[in-house]
């Protein structure tokens, strides 16, 4: 009897210490989730932006907050989205809050089937340019025949994407004069956006913005660094909604 007790007594803390080092793994996990969300905000220049995931229980649904702009609210959300393994992003009171002529007004956020379509065509978009590079020869806005074959694909994929917004963003190293790098930037975006109208994409829903050398994707000035910082991003989004970040960054020549 005492030897079975023993046994039982044994059986009960593996289980015990089983169950422990679940919940760790769990906790860890979100731990990180959280800490890489709120790094990838850092790096688009959002701090003003916090986020949290459930611990009691543990949930991978983000809850964001902190006193940032209403266009500042949509991007921190849409940001946060990209990270694998968070479920769903939303703001602490649940609403987007939207400027109109002047007055500020609520709108419902985005329903769910609504950001799961997002997050498909994101994802499409992401896997066209993470296998080639969106390329302009230096100090040039010319669209190459590679960067034209590329808008094909990326247009075929966005056919089913119908409804959504479709952002354009250029992007710079910090190389030369700021103002000339943000000229350029928006040239490129804008080329972009011109060639994914000239196949289909509705004018209405694509928008191209050129932010220069403001948001950089790496720190330092060396070549390693000014080719991850030289990139065409494209964010799709609910129209009207949190701006999905990012298709994967791409080169500029």
């Amino acid at each position: 009897m005492e030897i079975r007790g023993k046994i039982l007594t044994g059986a009960a803390a593996t289980v015990v210490l089983g169950l422990v080092g679940h919940a760790i793994a769990g906790e860890n996990f979100i731990n990180g989730l959280e800490q890489q969300a709120q790094t990838e905000l850092a790096a688009r220049g959002l701090d003003g932006a916090h986020v949290s995931l459930g611990h009691d229980p543990l949930s991978r649904a983000a809850v964001l907050d902190g006193e940032v702009g209403d266009e500042a609210k949509q991007e921190a959300m849409g940001v946060v989205m990209t990270i694998p393994g968070i479920s769903s992003a939303s703001w602490k009171d649940q609403h987007v809050i939207v400027a109109a002529e002047g007055e500020a007004t609520e709108k419902a956020a985005p329903t769910a089937a609504v950001q799961t379509q997002a997050a498909n065509c994101q994802s499409r978009v992401d896997k066209i340019i993470a296998a080639n590079n969106i390329s302009f020869r230096s100090g040039s806005a010319y669209v190459s025949l590679e960067t034209q074959k590329i808008l094909d694909q990326i247009a075929t994929a966005l056919q089913e994407c119908d409804g959504l917004a479709i952002a354009v963003e250029g992007h710079t190293d910090d190389n030369g004069n700021s103002a000339v790098n943000r000229n350029m930037s928006q040239e490129r975006a804008d080329r972009i956006k011109a060639g994914l109208i000239e196949r289909g994409v509705k004018a209405s829903l694509i928008s191209a913005k050129g932010y220069g050398s403001t948001r950089p994707r790496a720190t330092g000035s060396d070549a390693a660094a000014d080719a991850q910082n030289r990139r065409i991003e494209f964010r799709i989004s609910a129209a009207n909604g949190p701006q999905k970040d990012d298709a994967k960054s791409q080169q500029e020549s």
